[in-house]
């Protein structure tokens, strides 16, 4: 893309979306970054305000960047909530929040600036995906079904928007040494039988985390992606979004749920163990 293409990037007060925001306006973009609150950004950003999950806040956003910039050539769907509870033990409520956010924010914000693109005839929408969004994740099943969601719509929208030279990419992350876990929703309805297993779990995600990458790596390639001439629809970034699908793809089905359980020290009880 071109110097002054104009970029707007969800959630963009911290994280990812913050360095990404920042870093694409050291290469010239013109940014707007979003929040729910808006707060200022001394970087160059300008930080709008907008919420996700609702249809109003999101259309205002984007007729706000519109009027004043009358085009809009990448968007950036940062903006994401994490979550960490049992499948069983989480509220349908909280539940359906994972889903408003990370799956139909993104096809809210992404709807409201496809008309513009399609006028263009040009444009990229890179989403922030999850290694989470290639293999459950125990512990965070919710989280992982609303990036598997986001895999699944992206890979059919590429094929349809393609023809109006509109590019979708996906950046699929793995652990990064960042602050999401403090802000993790863990709402649950405790079950006697899990007792335990979610705070092993937890701990594990949290060491994960803390010894996770630099997370200015998927800035960079949101970057890349942004410049590059012919973008793909896939990008893995870090060191376990990259081996992970490898073994996947490369083990047998048991040895790689045996690979997992290992992983985040899951037990796997035996017939007498779930007849006591």
């Amino acid at each position: 893309m071109a110097t002054g293409s104009v970029a707007l990037v969800t959630g963009a007060s911290s994280g990812f979306g913050q360095l990404t925001a920042r870093l694409l306006v050291e290469h010239g973009f013109q940014v707007f970054g979003t929040s729910r609150k808006s707060t200022p950004d001394a970087s160059g950003v300008e930080m709008l305000e907008l919420d996700v999950t609702s249809t109003e806040s999101v259309n205002a956003c984007i007729q706000r960047v519109l009027m004043q910039c009358q085009r809009i050539d990448l968007l950036v769907n940062n903006a994401g909530q994490t979550h960490a509870s049992l499948i069983e033990e989480t509220p349908w409520e909280e539940a359906r929040k994972i889903f408003e956010t990370n799956f139909w924010g993104v096809v809210r914000v992404t709807n409201a600036v496809l008309p513009t693109m399609r006028k263009q005839r040009a444009g990229l929408i890179v989403n922030v995906s999850s290694l989470a969004g290639l293999t459950g994740t125990p512990g965070m099943g919710f989280y992982a079904a609303s990036k598997h969601a986001l895999e699944g719509y992206a890979e059919s929208l590429r094929l349809e928007v393609e023809r109006f030279n509109i590019g979708i990419s996906l950046v699929e992350a793995g652990f990064f040494r960042t602050n999401l876990h403090h802000a993790m929703s863990r709402d649950a309805h405790r079950i006697p039988d899990y007792d335990g297993l979610g705070t092993t779990i937890q701990s594990v995600i949290n060491d994960a985390i803390a010894s996770g990458d630099d997370p200015h790596k998927v800035a960079q390639a949101i970057v890349a992606i942004a410049l590059s001439g012919h973008p793909r629809l896939r990008y893995r970034v870090g060191r376990d979004a990259t081996w992970v699908p490898r073994m996947k793809a490369a083990l047998p089905e048991s040895w790689f749920l045996a690979a997992l359980r290992r992983r985040f020290g899951l037990g796997r009880r035996t017939n007498d163990q779930i007849s006591k």
